[in-house]
């Protein structure tokens, strides 16, 4: 009886150990994060965007594509509608700052730094964030969209000479930061085919340009 009792009091006793040697485990490697990608669905219109974590940073992957029921401000390039659904529209810097979805911003000067430094510096992120291939940017063309940011090449729009540019070989996009002293001025990512760098850079506010946003 005594010995039936202590093995019985042996067994449970191993089985214990097993069970808080399990759970400190399951503490030293916890169980990863989600998904990485995703989608959200802009309440405003319905759109659907996908989104991506990147570092610490969760950025649309696409680019914006809302249209206000009314006002100015906003521009498909070259007048055309057939292409916002690819390349989103062009928005003046002013609406850029009121335009994100809900949960979502207009990243700032530091926010879009970040990307680029977390990617390994202007021409490494270069390469990281655009899209591969050549189906919509020039060749050649040696992007891995490695971050799966997906930057394509909309162009701009630049009302002082009411001309459209550089589609297929430029995309830019709004910051919520005006260029440091200069208040005509405001600062861009810009990713330019013919540089092959990311920079954040000013340049005239009056450009209209893509926006990516950035959850809260």
């Amino acid at each position: 009886m005594f010995k039936s009792t202590l093995s019985l009091f042996m067994i449970v006793m191993i089985m214990a150990a097993t069970v808080l040697t399990g759970c400190k485990k399951d503490d030293d490697n916890p169980t990863p994060p989600g998904n990485t990608t995703g989608t959200f669905t802009d309440s405003r219109d319905g759109h659907i965007y996908n989104w991506a974590q990147i570092g610490d940073q969760v950025w649309m992957t696409e680019n914006l594509a809302y249209k206000p029921d009314q006002g100015t401000g906003f521009l498909a390039y070259d007048n055309d509608e057939n292409n916002v659904p690819v390349y989103g529209y062009l928005y003046t810097w002013d609406l850029a700052q009121t335009i994100a979805p809900v949960g979502w911003h207009l990243p700032s000067e530091q926010e879009f730094r970040t990307l680029v430094n977390y990617l390994g510096g202007d021409e490494a992120a270069y390469k990281k964030l655009l899209e591969k291939g050549t189906a919509h940017w020039g060749s050649p063309n040696d992007a891995t969209n490695e971050s799966g940011f997906t930057a394509l090449p909309a162009g701009y729009f630049d009302p002082r000479y009411n001309a459209f540019r550089m589609m297929g070989t430029l995309t830019s996009f709004h910051t919520s930061s005006e260029y440091p002293g200069d208040n005509t001025s405001t600062m861009k990512l810009v990713l330019n085919q013919n540089f092959k760098d990311a920079s954040v850079e000013g340049s005239p506010k009056v450009l209209m340009i893509s926006v990516r946003c950035v959850k809260n």
